[in-house]
């Protein structure tokens, strides 16, 4: 059983979040799940509305609400309304949100690098499309 493509999926899924968290809540115990990938999310953009939020971290936008409300409660992020579109409120990271989410970020990548060890430029880049399209299968399955 361990030798299965699924099996190997979930496991490295599952000891990569397991890393990723036990080294984030070394100085961030107060982070909820869901909260690092959203933040990881907004530091590459400027800002962003719930629905591009919640598809590009794969949460239902009714997760994500509850998410954002703790965020926001946090003081993580922002959330605006725009005077062209008064139904949905933009959201942005506060700047206490960008300095959590540059240590986000940092621990991403060393986490990264501890477990990819072994593995030359080659062979991540190789893993990295293999994983690009399996979720891009798992997306058009959906619909």
């Amino acid at each position: 059983m361990t030798h299965t493509l699924h099996y190997q999926l979930l496991a490295g899924h599952t000891l990569f979040q397991r890393t990723f968290l036990r080294n984030i809540r070394r100085n961030h115990p107060e982070l909820l799940p869901g909260q690092p990938k959203v933040i990881d999310f907004l530091m590459h953009v400027d800002h962003a509305y719930q629905r591009e939020i919640a598809n590009a971290c794969l949460l239902e936008p009714s997760t994500l609400s509850l998410i954002l409300e703790k965020m926001e409660n946090a003081g993580l992020i922002h959330r605006e309304k725009q005077p062209d579109n008064k139904k949905n409120s933009v959201v942005r990271l506060s700047e206490r949100g960008r300095e959590v989410g540059s240590e986000i970020l940092a621990v991403f990548r060393h986490t990264e690098e501890a477990l990819c060890r072994g593995l030359d430029a080659s062979e991540r880049e190789i893993l990295t499309r293999a994983l690009q399209t399996i979720s891009r299968n798992a997306l058009e399955a959906q619909l």
